[in-house]
């Protein structure tokens, strides 16, 4: 287990203590929530994570409205004390465990270093072996994910519209062309195929510097295939439609068949293959034309409107053509009919699923944008690809077939294959609904974690899985590609990223009220400030608060106001200078702090004041 190094304490373990979390005093050091820390304890150092940060005053409700009244600030003390949850440490055989015995109050809490944060969070994958993410937020760590565990246990990647799954995707995407891993992506709006153009955006360019990325293209390494004829260098995909059995063709329809209807299409199939080794769909419709059933006329029309979507051929796009080392296969369903997608999908799902499993096709990964349309919740939606998508969800890791599915609706996602995923990537989610199918779905999150996904800044990321052993928060990096799923902007004359509003000039915090109070005090003010203070009858913060005091100091022992104070700041003008002051030829040096803390046999202060201020002498 790496040693956790020696570090300048941060604070103490105070309070009711146990195994599981505790409160330390955080002493003046620049600590934020999620930090990781490391405690002492006879097991070895644990680590542990700050989950919340409190600050402490004596500052009372009753002072605060006589500030706020006459706005005099008095001295306020304060202290901050922190929450921290423990992960925990790594046994001899390398399994993470949580301590079962408290920790100590009075011990030495640390910040961790970065050995104990990768070896107990499990960080251990590197740049040969994994995909770069990003950096674990607040540190300037490097998160790699295991490329098996990626491909092998597969995916979701979940966020609000607009919360960053698409340039998430994307950098996964990235780094899985970097090492070759083949890839099939159903691009529901066509926002993929910018990966073969490089990131030219001036605004990511110090981004890239942060993250240790150049802009880059994978153009060499991706074909984009369409169901649609397109004449923009757009690959046409068509599907295998020779020789469907019933049970194929079934699966397919929108529309259910009843009995009969059932029974007239395996019957006219049944036949057909008796007269042809090979048949279309055409062929099957023409063959129950010639039935006498009047069941016939609903299996005939379900049959054209299969037959109509116009992506069966007699072969189809092989999916050898489609899977190959190094190669991205972008299926572009932009402007393709919702239910033409649905069975592209299905069909192409099945076709990459059993060629896998027969060994015909490399591993690879199936990444499906805009998820909750092909594979719906129960009694939300019906898709004809849900169950295909399932069998993947439950089966593909066995064979090779690593699912990755996107979505802006959790809710709306079959939990079944959220389940299945091994690694989740949740960015900003705030529907309530899709919080809860979150927190039901993926293991390791907790009721806590459900307020942290909807606080979560664009642009990071709860991730858990691939070989992670809690959650935790990474900062995507800088895409090296452009990306194809920004926001369009209605008013091209302004740019929504440039646009910054007048916000209003927040308050100054209390110490820079008194910078503030100083700027805008004037010179006599501030001459008597500091010869009181020197002298040790006041211990006010600022001019005005000093000339406050001393007035009613003056009008006490009787003596006019004006003259009192410009006597001091006479004193102030001629020998206590804020330099250097003259204080051998002060006649006020005996009765001076200033002036007797500097001698090294300086007799005791003279008496106080009931006020704490001394009476000047006439």
């Amino acid at each position: 287990m790496p040693q956790q190094q020696k570090i300048d304490a941060i604070g103490l373990i105070y309070g009711d203590v146990g195994s599981t979390k505790f409160n330390f005093t955080v002493n003046g050091h620049n600590l934020r929530k999620f930090d990781y820390v490391a405690a002492p304890h006879e097991e070895g150092y644990v680590l542990a994570q700050v989950m919340d940060i409190k600050g402490y005053s004596d500052l009372k409700f009753e002072d605060a409205i006589t500030i706020k009244t006459n706005g005099t600030l008095p001295p306020i003390k304060s202290d901050v004390s922190a929450y921290a949850e423990v992960i925990g440490f790594r046994d001899k055989e390398g399994h993470l465990q949580a301590p079962r015995s408290p920790f100590e109050a009075g011990a030495q809490i640390t910040l961790a270093n970065e050995d104990l944060i990768r070896h107990v969070l499990g960080l251990q994958a590197e740049k040969q072996n994994g995909a770069y993410l990003g950096l674990l937020k607040g540190h300037d760590l490097p998160v790699y994910l295991n490329i098996d565990s990626l491909v092998q246990k597969h995916i979701c990647i979940l966020a609000k519209t607009g919360g960053g799954k698409s340039y998430a995707c994307g950098v996964l995407i990235e780094e899985l062309l970097k090492k070759k891993i083949p890839l099939v992506i159903i691009d529901t709006h066509g926002e993929y195929t910018s990966l073969g153009k490089p990131n030219k955006d001036k605004k990511d360019e110090k981004n890239m510097e942060k993250f240790g990325v150049k802009a880059n293209d994978y153009a060499s390494q991706i074909t984009a295939y369409s169901p649609l004829n397109s004449e923009d260098g757009t690959q046409h995909l068509t599907l295998n439609g020779l020789c469907l059995e019933g049970r194929d063709i079934l699966e397919l329809l929108q529309a259910k068949l009843s009995g009969p209807q059932i029974a007239v299409l395996y019957q006219t199939i049944k036949e057909l293959k008796e007269f042809k080794e090979n048949y279309t769909i055409r062929d099957i419709i023409e063959a129950v034309e010639h039935t006498k059933s009047n069941a016939r006329w609903n299996v005939i029309a379900s049959l054209e409107s299969l037959d109509s979507i116009g992506v069966f051929s007699d072969k189809g796009t092989e999916a050898g053509e489609l899977v190959q080392k190094g190669k991205c296969s972008i299926i572009n369903m932009r402007g393709v009919p919702p239910d033409i997608q649905d069975v592209v999908v299905a069909r192409l799902t099945e076709e990459l699923f059993k060629d896998r499993k027969a060994g015909k096709i490399p591993p690879f990964l199936f990444v499906v944008e805009e998820a909750h349309n092909y594979c719906p919740e129960h009694g939300i939606g019906h898709a004809v690809s849900s169950q295909m998508l399932r069998t993947v969800a439950s089966e593909g890791r066995k064979f090779g077939m690593g699912l990755c599915v996107v979505s802006q609706r959790p809710a709306k996602i079959d939990k079944n294959i959220i389940s299945q995923c091994n690694t989740n990537i949740i960015l900003k989610v705030t529907n309530p609904n899709d919080l809860k199918a979150i927190i039901q779905s993926v293991e390791g999150l907790t009721s806590q974690t459900y307020d942290e996904i909807q606080r979560l800044p664009i642009g990071v990321a709860l991730i858990s899985g691939a070989s992670i052993q809690v959650p935790i928060l990474v900062e995507i990096r800088t895409r090296e590609t452009d990306h194809g799923g920004k926001s369009v902007t209605v008013f091209k004359d302004i740019d929504p990223s440039d646009y910054k509003p007048k916000l209003p000039k927040a308050p100054p915090l209390p110490s820079q009220q008194q910078k503030e109070a100083q700027k805008h005090s004037t010179e006599k003010a501030m001459l008597v400030h500091r010869v009181a203070t020197r002298l040790g009858w006041v211990k006010t913060k600022t001019p005005d608060q000093t000339i406050q005091f001393l007035s009613a100091e003056a009008e006490e022992m009787q003596e006019n106001v004006f003259k009192y104070l410009d006597s001091l700041a006479q004193l102030g003008k001629t020998v206590c200078h804020e330099a250097s002051p003259s204080c051998a030829h002060c006649p006020m040096n005996s009765g001076c702090q200033h002036w007797l803390a500097q001698q090294p046999h300086a007799p005791a202060p003279g008496p106080l004041h009931k006020h704490g201020l001394l009476r000047r002498s006439a």
